[in-house]
C-alpha cells in the first residue's frame, strides 16, 4: 500500500467519467479555471486510528470537487443542475468501483454530496464536494 499508488488510483477512476465530459481531473485545490467542467480533489486531514503498541492506521479524508461555470442563460442554468447530478452519481460509481484503490487502501468511503456555489476570478461556478475517506490499516510502524 502506498499515499502515491493511492492519489495516483484516484486521479485515474475520476478520469474515467465521461458524462458530463470534464476537461480536466487535478490533484489540489483550483486557484483559477481555464474551462468547466472540471474535478480537483486534494488532501484535506489525515486522522490516526486504531493505535496499537506495534503500528497504526489512518484515516485520510480527500476533499473532491466539480466546478460548472454559471451563465446567465435559464436553459444552461437548468443543463448543470442536471450535469450536478450526474456527477455526483458518476463520481460515486468511479470510486465506488474500487474500495481498496487497487490495493493501495484497505478501504474508502464517499460521505455527503454537497451543492454549492464558489466565486473565482470574478466568475460564479456552480460546485459539487464531497469528502472521501481512505483507510489505511498499519500505516505506521511504532518502534520503542
Amino acid at each position: 500500500m502506498t499515499r502515491a499508488g493511492a492519489i495516483a488510483q484516484i486521479d485515474t477512476r475520476l478520469s474515467t467519467i465521461t458524462d458530463p465530459a470534464f476537461v480536466g481531473v487535478y490533484r489540489g485545490e483550483l486557484l483559477a479555471i481555464s474551462g468547466t467542467p472540471v474535478l480537483a480533489f486534494w488532501v484535506d486531514r489525515r486522522v490516526s486510528k486504531a493505535v496499537t503498541l506495534s503500528n497504526a492506521g489512518s484515516t485520510t479524508t480527500f476533499t473532491i470537487r466539480a466546478y460548472f461555470r454559471m451563465q446567465t442563460s435559464p436553459d444552461v442554468r437548468e443543463s448543470v443542475e442536471l450535469d450536478l447530478w450526474d456527477t455526483m452519481y458518476e463520481i460515486d460509481a468511479a470510486l465506488m468501483g474500487d474500495a481498496n484503490l487497487g490495493g493501495n487502501v484497505s478501504d474508502s468511503r464517499l460521505l455527503e454530496f454537497v451543492g454549492g456555489y464558489v466565486q473565482m476570478s470574478g466568475n460564479m461556478y456552480r460546485t459539487v464536494t464531497v469528502p472521501y475517506e481512505v483507510d489505511i490499516l498499519e500505516e505506521v510502524t511504532i518502534t520503542p
